[in-house]
């Protein structure tokens, strides 16, 4: 009996010398006195780093990895243009375009300056372009309440015309004396308005309608393979496609493709490389547009200068000049 008693005592000594259990003391059981526990706590710990890995892999896939989708790559794109809302405060500037255009042996043709005014509203864009003539005279297009109106030399003349004397008209049938000026703004506009309603951006599927050539860096100062930014539009808004190479690094544009069929079935692809990335009032873009022969050689370029994106153009500046005879223009 005392020796019963003196036995319950140590155990109760023991006990109070040890105090509670630790909770990792079932890891450190190794036979079988509590393998359900052993188990249960294991398995927790493999559930745990499991979930820990597997975080960590998606976060380096989805932030690091994964190329982007072709939403993120227009805002990624808009951003490094100088972000939306730079680009909405815009409300009226000015560009100064230079012309220069190549025979296939590299003979300089001819070279052509257009000055466009713009201004933009709810309805749209107004534009009015100043340009020299073949003979060195300043022509005048632009449009008013009262439809296109064109000077010549200060003196009226025929709008559609005058435009397809600068090569400002396109093949269509609806072609207007402002077709090429409103393309040349909406091309200026990239890639803000990639960020429309109807547009439909997909990111790297070469083969979807891509109908040039594929050669991504050719032409293209540019170390890494390109991002592929395929846009076509919801068939109530366009039917156009185009393309843009895009530097994966900086998310400039450095080359579009536009595809296009006229009215009368011709198919047209065009090809332009842009270079010399400048920022004027905030906004990034491309100062040289430039499209090659077959050989290499230079076939035409676009080079942009005298940009002003601050500058104050009123509605007046659109409207045709008074004290004229407009019937003679007709």
């Amino acid at each position: 009996m005392k020796e019963t008693l003196k036995k319950k005592g140590q155990v109760q000594d023991a006990k109070e010398t040890t105090g509670k259990t630790p909770w990792l003391f079932g890891l450190e059981i190794k036979d079988l006195v509590n393998p359900i526990t052993i188990k249960r706590i294991r398995l927790l710990q493999v559930g745990l780093a499991l979930l820990v890995v597997g975080y960590a892999g998606y976060y380096t896939w989805e932030n690091f990895l994964r190329a982007p989708t072709g939403f993120e790559l227009v805002g990624e794109m808009v951003t490094a243009a100088g972000g939306m809302e730079a680009w909405n405060d815009i409300k009226s500037g000015q560009f100064t375009r230079t012309k220069n255009l190549y025979a296939e042996d590299g003979t300089s043709l001819s070279t052509q300056v257009e000055t466009f005014f713009f201004q933009k509203t709810d309805e749209g864009v107004k534009l009015m372009v100043k340009a020299l003539d073949k003979n060195g005279k300043e022509v005048i297009i632009s449009e008013d309440e009262e439809g296109f109106w064109a000077t010549q030399d200060a003196m009226p003349s025929d709008p559609k015309k005058t435009s397809g004397d600068l090569g400002m008209m396109c093949d269509s049938k609806w072609c207007q004396p402002s077709c090429a000026a409103k393309m040349a703004f909406y091309r200026f506009s990239m890639p803000f308005k990639l960020n429309d309603v109807g547009v439909r951006p997909d990111v790297n599927n070469i083969s979807k309608f891509g109908m040039l050539p594929w050669n991504p860096l050719e032409n293209i100062d540019m170390e890494s393979e390109p991002l592929v930014l395929d846009v076509s539009y919801k068939p109530t808004v366009g039917k156009d496609k185009w393309r843009f190479l895009v530097d994966p690094e900086t998310k400039l544009i450095h080359k579009m493709e536009y595809y296009n069929k006229s009215d009368f079935g011709t198919f047209r692809p065009e090809e332009i490389y842009w270079s010399d990335h400048k920022t004027v009032d905030g906004i990034t873009f491309s100062h040289k547009w430039t499209r090659f022969w077959g050989n290499g050689k230079v076939m035409d370029e676009y080079v942009y200068s005298d940009v002003s994106l601050d500058n104050t153009v009123t509605e007046d500046n659109f409207s045709r000049p008074e004290g004229m005879d407009w019937a003679v223009a007709k």
